[in-house]
């Protein structure tokens, strides 16, 4: 047995997501809670989508259709929505965006930045249409090579925003893990950054990037985010651009592109330790990953031929 070393309060367990949704529904135990959502998931994801808010462009049908079989279901049939919508959208609206605190990050070395939700959304609403002016759209894969940083954040709902698909992608990876993944995916473009510290050891993450680029025709594109702020960084000119460049005089809103509630938004991969990494598709109205060749809009096998699994 392992030692309980903490309990949530019973006021903080009531403020919690989870008791105040079962409260809403008249349910006392979380087992109670989780044997009705097994014997009903269509009316547990509907009442959830709806207790949470979640905004969509055009409203769903069905919540789940499994006509083709279990292994086939779709999600939220006839719903479109984006999900930078509903993480980013829906909070900076609010009054008080400008003061309340998205992000809160420290770096290795004690660097404390935060970002409000007002500023959140103009870094990733500057980034989607940065990325846009340089042809990135609807259904291309961006990888994200990048630390832990606040930029993290915005890119990777930036490329949700455009309706394209990220790629998320170790930062310890070395060049060839990177190139498999970008080359798999066909990706148009990578966001990366000129490096960062592990241990108190600067890692030069563009180089490593560069490396890997060098192996797939198909990135046309290089953004790159100043982690450790190098004089040094190698950069290729066409090919490669600066974050502030690519933000510079860019509008503060770009609206968020409706997509099917099946559409994807992100290809997570193996780690590729016993064999070729292997991709799942997470999309915008549905948490369940699956296989690549079960992507019902842009077949992925157009994009990401080598990742079903």
């Amino acid at each position: 047995m392992h030692e309980i070393v903490w309990r949530p309060t019973p006021d903080l367990l009531a403020e919690s997501n989870v008791a105040r949704f079962m409260a809403a529904h008249g349910f006392s135990e979380l087992d109670d809670l989780h044997a009705q959502s097994v014997r009903d998931p269509e009316w547990f994801w509907d009442a959830v989508v709806r207790f949470l808010g979640l905004p969509w462009t055009e409203p769903y049908r069905r919540v789940l259709d499994v006509s083709d079989g279990a292994p086939w279901a779709r999600w939220f049939t006839g719903g479109r929505l984006n999900v930078a919508s509903a993480c980013i959208d829906r909070h900076a609206g609010a009054a008080d965006a400008g003061e309340r605190v998205a992000i809160t990050w420290e770096g290795e070395e004690g660097t404390v930045r935060e970002l409000t939700w007002a500023e959140l959304r103009s870094l990733t609403d500057r980034i989607a249409a940065g990325l846009a002016a340089r042809g990135v759209s609807a259904g291309d894969a961006v990888g994200l090579f990048l630390p832990m940083i606040p930029e993290t954040v915005a890119a990777l709902m930036a490329v949700a925003k455009l309706g394209a698909f990220f790629l998320p992608i170790f930062s310890g990876y070395a060049a060839d893990a990177v190139a498999i993944r970008l080359a798999d995916a066909e990706a148009v473009a990578l966001v990366t950054a000129d490096g960062f510290t592990r241990r108190g050891r600067v890692i030069p993450m563009k180089e490593t990037a560069d490396s890997a680029v060098a192996q797939v025709p198909s990135v046309h594109t290089v953004v790159v985010a100043p982690r450790l702020g190098r004089d040094d960084t190698p950069m290729h000119p066409g090919r490669d651009v600066t974050l502030a460049d690519l933000v510079a005089d860019r509008p503060d809103r770009f609206d968020a592109v409706a997509v099917e509630s099946e559409h994807p938004l992100f290809v997570a991969y193996t780690s590729g330790t016993t064999g070729r990494p292997k991709g799942s598709v997470h999309v915008h109205g549905d948490s369940s990953p699956r296989s690549p060749r079960r992507r019902r809009s842009r077949p992925i096998c157009a994009t990401a031929r080598g990742c079903s699994g």
